[in-house]
């Protein structure tokens, strides 16, 4: 039997020799202290995320105690069971995904790229030349944050106040009403959120040529077409607003070290930028910041060799597929040219994310950016965020090196 502990702080600075041990051994593998089956082979984990018949999204659409004590706390918390994409199944995932797919068109995420470049630029330029600094707080988390609520179309003077809101009601529907205060504040918010929406929808109607193309144009529109009710429109923009930021922030952080220890891919990306693209597919596979997705299994179904049972979950871990050998020559290779890199960093199926364009697009504008202004910078001190679920640095200091 192996033995899986990602607690470990050696899993933590480097899962994937552990990974690679599991997926020798046990491809598919109960894990009684996390109480959830861990499957690392590429091929079992791309059949699960596409098998929406016998895997859901949503812990509460199956029989267990964690699906009982996840659905108790949504009864606590205002929103609480108002559907959100990433935990839902098809008809009503395949119903709110074909509305918001609207605001993230090709032509839309080419619209974001003049606002990323800005950003980054008025990033860059406030960090000094002479010392080190922090990517994580100072670069790769506000630009994760400024660019999906630009897309969505939150003014930038609101910004702050419309993740103070989105958190408080998140926090709720995740921890109910076990700590104080958390359910009374995400009611306020609640109310407050909708006024907001509501003044903004009637300074667009009123200029209405002047109206952004936008995902909240998107979204208010359906509300006024009843394809979606207001407080689907509410939950859709929260989730939209929170969901991609940290694994963003995340994958910029673990390129900028994976570039640091390969000094010779460094040097071919900064003297061809033509590469970003596929560099960023690359390194998205090579250290991905979603390392797992969850899913539930609806009935018993044979994983492999295993048999899962109904209520049971199962933690896919991407980042263990995605260096799997069987799929990918020389895994744990940093390779630009690599040829059919379908990774899944992103995921697969009808959960693939939906901010993966603009996710890409932010990613290749600021790698692009980083390396023209720091050249050969040193990774001073790097801490991961102590989180099997993502993998990803909370502190990434660097120190600025000559031109490359």
């Amino acid at each position: 039997m192996a033995n899986f502990n990602p607690f470990r702080p050696a899993y933590l600075a480097d899962p994937y020799p552990i990974l690679d041990a599991l997926r020798a051994k046990e491809p598919v593998h109960w894990n009684a202290p996390i109480d959830a089956w861990i499957v690392t082979s590429y091929a079992d984990c791309l059949r699960i995320l596409q098998d929406d018949d016998n895997f859901s999204s949503d812990p509460t659409a199956v029989p267990s105690a964690f699906g009982g004590e996840v659905a108790r706390k949504r009864d606590e918390a205002p929103l609480g069971h108002t559907t959100i994409m990433g935990n839902s199944d098809p008809p009503e995932h395949t119903r709110l995904r074909a509305v918001v797919n609207r605001g993230f068109t090709p032509r839309a995420i080419e619209a974001a790229r003049a606002h990323i470049e800005a950003s980054v630029d008025a990033i860059l330029e406030e960090v000094p030349m002479d010392r080190p600094f922090e990517v994580m707080s100072e670069m790769a988390q506000p630009l994760a944050v400024s660019t999906i609520l630009q897309h969505i179309g939150v003014p930038r003077a609101d910004f702050g106040q419309f993740r103070a809101w989105s958190l408080a009601l998140m926090r709720a529907r995740a921890e109910g009403a076990s700590t104080p205060g958390v359910v009374e504040a995400a009611g306020q918010a609640q109310a407050e959120m909708f006024d907001y929406l509501a003044s903004l929808a009637e300074s667009r109607e009123a200029s209405p040529d002047e109206a952004p193309a936008d995902v909240l144009s998107v979204l208010l529109g359906a509300c006024d077409d009843e394809t979606i009710r207001p407080e689907e429109m509410l939950t859709m923009l929260i989730h939209i607003s929170l969901a991609g930021n940290g694994p963003t922030a995340m994958a910029l952080g673990n390129a900028i070290v994976a570039l640091a220890r390969h000094p010779v891919a460094r040097l071919e990306l900064a003297g061809n930028p033509g590469l970003l693209p596929q560099a960023v597919e690359e390194l998205l596979r090579f250290d991905s910041p979603t390392h797992l997705v969850a899913r539930f299994a609806r009935q018993d179904v044979k994983v492999g060799s295993r048999t899962i049972r109904a209520g049971q979950q199962v933690q896919v871990m991407t980042g263990a597929a995605n260096r799997d050998p069987a799929r990918f020559a020389e895994p744990h290779t940093l390779d630009f040219d690599r040829v059919d890199n379908r990774h899944l960093s992103f995921g697969y199926g009808i959960h693939f994310c939906l901010g993966a364009p603009l996710a890409r697009l932010e990613l290749q504008i600021a790698l692009g950016r980083f390396l023209e202004r720091f050249g050969e910078y040193e990774v001073v001190a790097a801490e991961h965020v102590p989180n099997f679920q993502l993998r990803g640095l909370a502190a990434l200091v660097v120190k600025p090196g000559l031109a490359l």
